[in-house]
């Protein structure tokens, strides 16, 4: 089986997704807003449409883009989300490879006013800024990543030193990974309104976990310490990513492991280590496993059927693409 084969599912995704670009340049559900279109860009970036990203960036600037530097429109079941930030983060980090520096510098201006200096993380809520506000994983390194993009390199370290503290606290890795703190409890080991989805992954194989926050944490340490030159950035994304490496099947066949391809292919360049490059193949294989012949792929929606997916078709054309680059 050749190793293109990820080029070509990434081909395929980034073509279902084109059917969804309208003629004034927005895309796919207006009602659903920015949670319909963010990653969108990227995808159409890194499968050579860039023209069409220009466009969907384009009107991004003319309906999307609001005086704060936010994007919009935004669904009312966004509005008030531990994740609110996460959004804006992929328009940063596409528009910014684009050179649409209006966009990806207004949209960090507005980022950093989630920020905490005193923790160097990025608060989980749109309002609330007290020691008691929680910060998660892969909220403060989605926001590390637009920080590393824009030229933040103050902010990107800050978040380096959140991460190797958060780890530095758990109590029992790699087994268990806790994911969110505040800085009046520290690093939070009680899953709070039975939420252990957000609060804690483990090896255990009988429920959905958030296996995308090693991922996460791993690809945004290297791509730091390709930004730095710095050591201690790689050592730690190579401890982040342990989890990953001790986990069952069960894992690697979840969609949320996308962001485990991606970090194991970035490091695979970056150290030649097979482990990794075995790794981002396993994802890679299993993200074309669950493709669709249409090119997208299947999320659940709210009655629990499957249907088809333009937000996670956009993700997964983006890290098919990042093994690709690796491996292809």
């Amino acid at each position: 089986m050749t190793t293109d084969r990820y080029r070509q599912a990434r081909d395929l995704g980034a073509d279902f997704l084109l059917q969804h670009l309208h003629a004034d340049g927005s895309f796919g559900n207006p009602e659903k807003g920015v949670t319909e279109y963010y990653k969108v860009p990227a995808a159409f970036l890194v499968s050579g449409h860039s023209r069409s990203a220009g466009r969907l960036l384009d009107w991004i600037r003319r309906h999307g883009l609001r005086d704060n530097g936010d994007f919009g429109p935004r669904p009312a079941a966004a509005t008030d989300t531990y994740y609110y930030t996460y959004y804006n983060a992929w328009v940063i980090k596409a528009a910014h490879r684009m050179g649409q520096f209006d966009l990806s510098q207004r949209g960090m201006d507005f980022l950093m006013g989630f920020w905490d200096a005193a923790s160097g993380g990025f608060y989980s809520s749109p309002t609330q800024r007290t020691p008691e506000t929680k910060q998660d994983l892969w909220v403060v390194a989605g926001s590390g990543w637009s920080a590393l993009y824009t030229g933040r390199m103050d902010v990107a370290r800050h978040v380096g030193h959140w991460m190797n503290r958060l780890l530095d606290a758990q109590p029992n890795y790699p087994e268990v990974l806790y994911s969110v703190s505040s800085a009046a409890t520290g690093l939070i080991t009680e899953v709070l309104d039975g939420d252990d989805f957000r609060y804690v992954l483990s090896h255990d194989e009988s429920r959905d976990q958030s296996f995308y926050h090693p991922g996460i944490a791993a690809g945004f340490l290297a791509r730091l310490y390709q930004a730095t030159g710095e050591d201690q950035w790689l050592g730690l994304a190579r401890q982040y990513l342990r989890f990953a490496e001790h986990v069952g099947a069960y894992h690697f066949r979840l969609l949320r492991a996308g962001k485990v391809g991606w970090a194991a292919a970035v490091l695979y360049t970056l150290t030649g280590e097979a482990k990794y490059r075995n790794m981002a193949i396993r994802v890679g294989d299993e993200l074309i496993a669950q493709q669709t012949a249409e090119g997208y792929w299947n999320w659940p929606a709210e009655d629990g059927s499957l249907e088809a997916n333009n937000d996670i078709t956009a993700e997964m054309v983006v890290w098919l693409d990042e093994i690709h680059q690796a491996i292809g």
